[in-house]
């Protein structure tokens, strides 16, 4: 391989000027010569050695060190990325060994090039997929399998989280590992509730999707009596009620867990589960604010209940939706004796993403 020969000193003048001119060879570094020289990898669009831009430093033939890639573009042909340079993508998401991405139409026809390089890159991903957007009744994303390492195609997947492991799949179940740590506050809040009643709580989840924000619940120990945990998606419910049982083993005790695959909002009409309940996991943050009302028979009377739950607001209403909140509660015979919301992370331009926490006494 041609390498320019310059001193030392003048190492980083010479890599500057090669890679404003595009002559360095893609994948090579700087290798270390004898006399305190150093050898900077030429490709073939870089001038003859003659060329007095060089200023009469020398050319010479010498096997180059390769350098590891720091991005998956450098994997790319050079000329493909040259070509296409501004339309890359910038970014991606990656669930367990699922790696998901936006593709722009302009490059579409060069997604095979994309996921290779990012399969190269990445050695921990499994699967690369196309991202269409968010769409149908249960908000999950439209995946398009591009190509995999092992041939398989299925984007069904573990993620570890909080030292669990939880299965999902992320082209039929909504799963964010942006909430862990909404997850954990989950299990700090219900410990106290547990300390206040002085028994294990009788906890239900009607949104519960896969079951992230229980495992750690069902663990622990003598915190819940009983676990409630719904979902309204047949794809999640069936995920739910793997990872359900995969928590139980782990938690070696006998914690008792029942699954409905229904809306949380037809809870109610069973009346085993009407005034049962000392704790409530509300996350389905489009429509959280609206199925609280018809939540509030699910709750115990005569005892101190919490409700958390999780909502998309707009970003200027938060305290009107607090306000509206304990309205709904004290409305059915709630009394309020402690409320507080925060915004997580923001949502849009003009919404926020929010966790509200409410505990009272029904009567």
């Amino acid at each position: 391989m041609r390498h320019l020969i310059v001193p030392s000193v003048e190492t980083q003048h010479w890599v500057d000027l090669c890679t404003k001119e595009k002559w360095l060879v893609n994948g090579s570094g700087v290798i270390s010569l004898t006399d305190g020289l150093k050898g900077i990898p030429l490709n073939d669009d870089a001038p003859n050695e003659e060329d007095t831009v060089w200023k009469n430093n020398q050319h010479l033939d010498v096997e180059g060190t390769p350098t590891k890639p720091k991005h998956w573009t450098e994997l790319l042909d050079h000329g493909l990325f040259l070509r296409f340079e501004e339309l890359w993508p910038k970014s991606y998401e990656i669930v367990g060994d699922v790696l998901i991405v936006r593709i722009e139409p302009e490059v579409s026809e060069h997604q095979n090039q994309i996921a290779q390089a990012m399969l190269d890159m990445m050695p921990n991903v499994r699967i690369i997929c196309a991202d269409f957007g968010v769409e149908g009744e249960f908000r999950v994303r439209k995946l398009a399998p591009i190509l995999s390492r092992d041939g398989q195609m299925t984007t069904k997947t573990k993620v570890k989280e909080n030292g669990l492991q939880i299965l999902t799949d992320p082209s039929s179940v909504y799963y964010s590992a942006r909430l862990s740590t909404e997850r954990i506050n989950n299990l700090a809040a219900l410990k106290k509730l547990r300390q206040k009643l002085n028994r294990p709580i009788i906890l239900g989840d009607p949104y519960a999707g896969v079951g992230p924000a229980l495992g750690n619940l069902i663990i622990e120990n003598e915190l819940c009596s009983e676990v409630h945990a719904g979902d309204l998606n047949p794809a999640a419910f069936s995920l739910l009620q793997n990872n359900l049982e995969n928590f139980s083993i782990k938690a070696n005790k006998s914690t008792k867990i029942l699954t409905y695959l229904e809306d949380g909002r037809d809870w109610q009409t069973d009346q085993t589960r009407r005034g049962i309940f000392d704790a409530l996991l509300v996350n389905i943050p489009h429509s959280s604010i609206e199925h609280l009302p018809l939540l509030m028979p699910l709750m115990k009377r005569d005892s101190i209940t919490l409700i958390r739950g999780w909502a998309i607001i707009d970003r200027f209403q938060q305290s009107d939706v607090d306000g509206q909140i304990i309205k709904m509660i004290e409305s059915v015979g709630g009394e309020v004796s402690n409320f507080h919301s925060k915004e997580i992370k923001g949502f849009s331009s003009s919404k926020i993403f929010i966790v509200f926490e409410s505990e009272q006494k029904f009567q």
